[in-house]
């Protein structure tokens, strides 16, 4: 189960994410973020509170963030949980995705 907030922030988005980002709450997750850069400059996905992402999660950021590329949006990920943090690396998404220990805003 995953819950996502919107909140903003000093001109960002603020999409905070909870829960697990696994196959079941994957398109909502990719719903929610491309939502929110569809309709802001500015997007920071905080994934503080995430306690697990899956690989579909993972495609799910990953679209939002090409999406993000696209409308020439700022994209970034925000404060991952130490979980989420250890995906991130082992799987190099920190070389591909903007990656902040903490909130931009």
């Amino acid at each position: 189960m995953i819950e996502v907030t919107l909140q903003t922030k000093s001109g960002w988005c603020v999409v905070g994410v909870s829960g697990r980002a696994d196959a079941e709450a994957a398109e909502e997750l990719e719903n929610r973020l491309r939502g929110a850069v569809q309709h802001n400059p500015k997007v920071a996905a905080d994934f503080s509170a995430l306690a697990y992402i899956s690989s579909a999660g993972i495609r799910a950021v990953l679209e939002a963030a090409r999406a993000a590329q696209e409308a020439k949006v700022e994209f970034t990920v925000c404060a991952p949980s130490t979980p989420v943090r250890k995906v991130f690396d082992m799987s190099g998404l920190h070389h591909i995705l903007t990656v902040q220990g903490e909130l931009p805003c």
